[in-house]
C-alpha cells in the first residue's frame, strides 16, 4: 500500500477581521482539500510541544514518531546536515542571523535585514569578534549562516568540544518589533559571551562600508550579529526499522531535510523556482515520481508559514489554494493510479499572520483512502477539527494511526 502526507506548512491561524471573521482554511476554495473533509476522517492534532521552541523541524519529529521534548535539541545542527555539513558527535551548532534594530526594536532580519552575499561577506568579517579557536562558519539559506563549534572548553581541557547547553537564545522572528535587550541570550558564563558577542558586532558594524553605503540608498543598516537555535545532533532510532516502510521527505527548508536524513529517510530538495507557482509545480513532479519509489512520500509545502511570517493574510489564503491545486490533487491522483493507499493532509503547525512566528496550537489533519472513511462530511478547518472525535493530543502518535490502523501485517 501507498501513503502520502501532504503538509500545508503554517496554514493553521485564528479568525481574521479581514477574512469576515474566518480562518485562513475557512476562506479557501480548495476543491481537494474540501472533497477530502467529505468523505476522510477529520481529526485535530498538536504537532508542537509547548515546551520546545516551535518550528517546522519540531512537527516534522513529531509528525515521523519521535518525542520532540525527549529528542529534540536545536534547529541549526539539523540545518547543518540538510545542507551536507558535517557536525560530528557533541559537537556544537549555532545559526547566525544580521538583524536591523536601529532604535533597539529588531524591524528586520535575515534576508529582509540585508541580501545574502553581503551578509555572508559581513559574517566572516565579524568572525574574531567570536574569539572561539576552532570554529566555522559555512553559508546557510537566505543571510543566515551555521557556525560549527569545533573547539575545546579552555576551562575544562578533558573536554571534547566548547559546551553551550546552558544557552537559552531566541530565535530573531520571534522577537520581531520587541527590544532585543529583553531577549539577549541568557545561560552562566556561555550565554555572556554571547552577549558580548553582539555588543562587539554592534560596535564594528556601526561604521561598516556596507552600512554606510546603504544609508547612502536610504536602506536600513544592519546593527548585530545574533546567534540562536543552538544545539548538537539528536540521537534518532532509525525511522525505517520503527515502521518498517521506505520513506522520502520533500522539503525546501534545510532543517526539515536535515531531520529526514537523521532518522533514516530519503530528503529530497525541490528545485528552485521564480514564482509561487512554479515552485509546487516542481514539488509536486518530485512527489508524483516519488510515490512510484516509495512506501511513504511528505511533501512539505512552506509558502502558507512564510505567508504568516509576513503578516500576509491575503498570501497566505492564496498559498493554500495553490497548494491544493498544484501539489495535493496531482498527489491524490498518483495514490489513486496505485491502488490501495491513504493520503493526508494537514498544515501541521500553525503561523498566525497576528503572531509572525510559529506557535504551539492544535491543527486539523484529514486522512483518505483504505478504510479511513468518514461518518459526516466535515470542512478541514479548525473550528471542525475541534469539534471532532478524533483528537491527537500528543503529535508523535499520529503516524502509528495513519499507517497501522485498521491494517494487517
Amino acid at each position: 500500500m501507498k501513503y502520502a502526507i501532504v503538509i500545508m506548512g503554517g496554514a493553521g491561524d485564528r479568525p481574521a477581521e479581514a477574512l469576515g471573521g474566518k480562518t485562513p482554511l475557512q476562506a479557501v476554495k480548495a476543491p481537494g482539500l474540501s472533497r477530502m473533509g467529505q468523505t476522510g476522517r477529520l481529526g485535530q492534532v498538536r504537532m508542537l510541544p509547548a515546551a520546545v521552541e516551535p518550528g517546522a523541524d519540531v512537527a516534522l519529529m513529531s509528525l515521523l514518531g519521535y518525542d520532540p521534548t525527549k529528542r529534540y535539541t536545536g534547529r541549526a545542527p539539523l540545518t547543518a546536515m540538510g545542507l551536507g555539513i558535517e557536525v560530528p558527535e557533541h559537537a556544537w551548532a549555532m545559526h547566525l542571523s544580521l538583524i536591523a534594530a536601529p532604535a533597539g526594536n529588531l524591524i528586520a532580519h535575515d534576508d529582509d535585514a540585508l541580501p545574502a552575499a553581503e551578509a555572508q561577506t559581513l559574517i566572516q568579517e565579524l568572525l574574531p569578534l567570536l574569539e572561539l579557536d576552532g570554529a566555522v562558519v559555512h553559508p546557510g539559506p537566505g543571510a543566515m549562516h551555521v557556525l560549527i563549534d569545533l573547539g575545546r572548553d579552555e576551562e575544562d581541557p578533558g573536554s571534547i568540544y566548547r559546551d553551550w547547553s546552558p544557552v537559552v537564545s531566541a530565535p530573531p522572528s520571534v522577537i520581531l518589533n520587541q527590544p532585543i535587550r529583553e531577549h539577549l541570550p541568557v545561560g552562566d558564563a556561555p550565554g555572556e559571551r554571547l552577549q558580548q558577542l553582539i555588543a562587539q558586532s554592534a560596535v564594528a558594524l556601526e561604521g561598516h562600508e556596507i552600512n554606510q553605503a546603504r544609508l547612502e540608498m536610504n536602506e536600513t543598516p544592519v546593527t548585530h550579529l545574533w546567534p540562536w537555535a543552538l544545539g548538537q545532533t539528536p540521537a534518532l532510532k532509525p525511522w525505517p526499522k520503527r515502521f518498517g516502510k521506505r520513506a522520502a521527505v520533500i522539503s525546501p527548508d534545510p532543517a526539515v531535510r536535515g531531520l529526514a536524513q537523521l532518522a533514516g529517510l530519503d530528503a529530497i530538495e525541490p528545485p528552485p523556482a521564480d514564482s509561487l507557482q512554479g515552485s509546487l509545480i516542481r514539488l509536486s513532479a518530485d512527489a508524483v515520481e516519488a510515490v512510484d519509489l516509495y512506501d511513504l512520500v511528505i511533501v512539505h509545502a512552506d509558502a502558507p508559514a512564510l505567508a504568516g511570517l509576513d503578516g500576509n493574510i491575503a498570501n497566505k489564503v492564496q498559498a493554500i489554494n495553490q497548494i491544493d491545486e498544484h501539489v495535493l490533487q496531482p498527489v491524490e491522483h498518483a495514490l489513486a493510479a496505485r491502488g490501495d493507499h491513504r493520503l493526508m493532509a494537514t498544515p501541521l503547525y500553525a503561523t498566525p499572520v497576528d503572531d509572525r512566528t510559529d506557535v504551539p496550537m492544535p491543527v486539523p489533519f484529514v486522512i483518505t483512502g483504505y478504510k479511513m472513511n468518514g461518518v459526516v462530511p466535515r470542512t478541514v478547518t479548525e473550528a471542525d477539527a475541534a469539534e471532532c472525535d478524533l483528537q491527537v493530543e500528543f503529535g508523535h502518535e499520529l503516524m502509528e494511526f495513519f499507517l497501522k490502523s485498521g491494517v494487517r501485517g
